[in-house]
C-alpha cells in the first residue's frame, strides 16, 4: 500500500531535490496545521508550533501555525530513501500528521533548539507565495500569461471587511473606465481564489498590477476557504491615488472576471453579486 508523505521545501515541485521523488505519484497541494516553517537559508525546517521557543520580542501579531506544502504517494523503498536524504532520525524526525484535507501523511519535522533565532518562512510558503485574486486575475487564461510558472492550481476562499467593486482607474483608458479593486468596509465580504506564485511570476504580477508606479500596494488579508480553514496571503488593493467611486468595467474586463469566477465555481450568491457590479 502506497505512503503519503506531505513536502514543503527542497523536495517540492521544481526545488533542487525534487528528483528524490522519482516514481511517486502528485496528489495535489495540501496545507499543516500546527507547525511553522523556520529558513535555515538553503532549505526550511517544519516544527511543531507547540514545541517552538518562546521568541525574544512577542511577535505582533503571532504567524498563524500553518505550511503550505505538496502532498506525493510513493512506495515504502521510496520513503526510506526519504529517510537517507533527511538524515533522520539525526537532522529529522519522520511523524504522521492529519493535513488540512483531513488525510493523513508523513512529515519531516526539525526540533526547537534546531531553529533558535531563525527566521520564520513568510506565509509558511517556501520557494513561493500564496496571492488572493478577485479581479481579472480569476481568469485562468490571463493568470497563464502573466505568470508562466503557476501550475493551475487554487484554491477557494472568502475575504472578511472588504469591499469589492470597480473602483480602480485604469491609466490610458476611455474616461470612467475601471478596473476591481477593495476597500475596508467592516460588513463586507469578498470571494476569490488562492494561487501559489514563484518569485518570478510574482514579479510579473507586481509589473502588471502597476506596484512601483503606486497603482496597487501589497495587502497582507486573513482569508477563510471553503471549509472553514483560516489562511493568510497577499493581495493587491488600489492607493488612494488611483481610487475613483464610481467606474464601470469595459466589455472585455468584465468577460475575464466573469470566466474566471465561473471556472473556479465561486459561491452563486457571490456570481450573483458580481453580476450586479459588472452591469
Amino acid at each position: 500500500m502506497p505512503e503519503h508523505v506531505f513536502v514543503y521545501g527542497s523536495l517540492k515541485r521544481g526545488e533542487p531535490n525534487h528528483p528524490w521523488l522519482d516514481g511517486s505519484r502528485f496528489l495535489g497541494r495540501r496545507r499543516l496545521a500546527g507547525a511553522r516553517l523556520h529558513d535555515l537559508g538553503p532549505y526550511p525546517m517544519a516544527v511543531a508550533a507547540n514545541a517552538e521557543p518562546e521568541p525574544d520580542e512577542p511577535r505582533e501579531p503571532p504567524e498563524p501555525a500553518l505550511i503550505h506544502g505538496e502532498l506525493y504517494a510513493l512506495e515504502a523503498r521510496g520513503l526510506s530513501r526519504l529517510d537517507q536524504l533527511e538524515d533522520v532520525p539525526r537532522e529529522y524526525q519522520r511523524q504522521r500528521w492529519r493535513l488540512s484535507d483531513g488525510s493523513w501523511a508523513w512529515v519531516y519535522l526539525g526540533r526547537p533548539e534546531q531553529v533558535i533565532g531563525l527566521p520564520l518562512v513568510p506565509y509558511g510558503d517556501w520557494g513561493s507565495t500564496p496571492v488572493f485574486s478577485y479581479g481579472s486575475n480569476l481568469c485562468p487564461t490571463q493568470l497563464a500569461q502573466r505568470c508562466p510558472r503557476w501550475d493551475g492550481s487554487g484554491l477557494v476562499a472568502r475575504l472578511e471587511g472588504w469591499r469589492w467593486g470597480i473602483n480602480k482607474r485604469r491609466l490610458g483608458r476611455a474616461p470612467g473606465e475601471g478596473a476591481a479593486g477593495l476597500v475596508p468596509c467592516s460588513d463586507a465580504h469578498c470571494w476569490g481564489v488562492v494561487h501559489h506564485h514563484s518569485p518570478e511570476d510574482r514579479a510579473s504580477l507586481d509589473r502588471c498590477e502597476g506596484v512601483a508606479a503606486g497603482h496597487y500596494r501589497h495587502q497582507p488579508v486573513q482569508l477563510i476557504t471553503s471549509t472553514g480553514e483560516s489562511i493568510e496571503a497577499l493581495t493587491y488593493v488600489p492607493t488612494p491615488a488611483w481610487c475613483h467611486p464610481r467606474l464601470s468595467a469595459s466589455d472585455c474586463y468584465a468577460a475575464a472576471i466573469r470566466r474566471g469566477a465561473r471556472h473556479w465555481q465561486l459561491p452563486q450568491a457571490w456570481l450573483e453579486q458580481l453580476e450586479a457590479e459588472l452591469s
